[in-house]
């Protein structure tokens, strides 16, 4: 009777945690696709799932555009003032010098994570997800902001050629040409959220810029 008792005591816990370990296990593997996490130092991981777990309230409870953008920038500013890159070496001497994360690197991995979150796994619920998902960036890459580059070359001069390039003036108009981008090419019928999942396949395999410029 009392093993009985204890079983149940420990199923009502689980069941009553189950939606905060499936969120924490959402976001630890959006974090594995980000194949950021390599760049920085021991630990940052566990530092910025932390951070995000804790954040995500606050994008969910978003009411505007405007506030979920807030809600991206404070956490890309956090990101650039607490999180270290990695020191570098190369045949036992450094060759780069451990440094404050971009915001561009921060951005990267936020917007890989609330795609996953947000447009993948449907968190917190499907009506909110489906709100939400208009307001998501793509994750940029090296290749995309290449692509855009070739575009639209004069929206930013010089273009950043990677993403620890990228300052916060630098990821607002790359973000307002892919909604340009998609105005012009796709007539509006896609999310900015999907260029990341049509372009990231299509210019890994070289096939979007032949078919662009056709």
């Amino acid at each position: 009777m009392e093993q009985t008792e204890k079983l149940k005591e420990i199923r009502e816990q689980r069941y009553s945690e189950l939606e905060d370990v499936k969120q924490r296990n959402i976001v630890d593997m959006a974090l594995g696709f980000t194949a950021m996490m390599r760049l920085f130092e021991e630990g940052s991981k566990e530092t910025i799932q932390a951070e995000i777990l804790q954040r995500l309230p606050r994008f969910y409870a978003s009411r505007s555009e405007e506030v979920f953008k807030a809600a991206h920038n404070d956490f890309c500013m956090w990101g650039v003032g607490k999180i270290l890159t990695a020191e570098k070496k190369k045949k036992g001497k450094v060759i780069k010098e451990t440094a404050p994360a971009s915001y561009g690197h921060m951005a990267k991995i936020l917007d890989v994570v609330l795609h996953v979150v947000i447009r993948y796994a449907h968190r917190p619920d499907c009506q909110t997800a489906e709100r939400l998902s208009a307001w998501l960036n793509p994750a940029m890459d090296t290749r995309m902001m290449d692509f855009l580059a070739g575009c639209y070359p004069d929206a930013l001069k010089p273009w950043p050629k990677t993403i620890e390039q990228v300052k916060e003036k630098d990821y607002e108009v790359i973000q307002q040409k892919v909604r340009q981008f998609i105005k012009e090419e796709h007539q509006g019928k896609i999310l900015p959220v999907d260029f990341d999942d049509i372009y990231w396949e299509a210019l890994n395999r070289k096939v979007a810029r032949p078919a662009i410029e056709q």
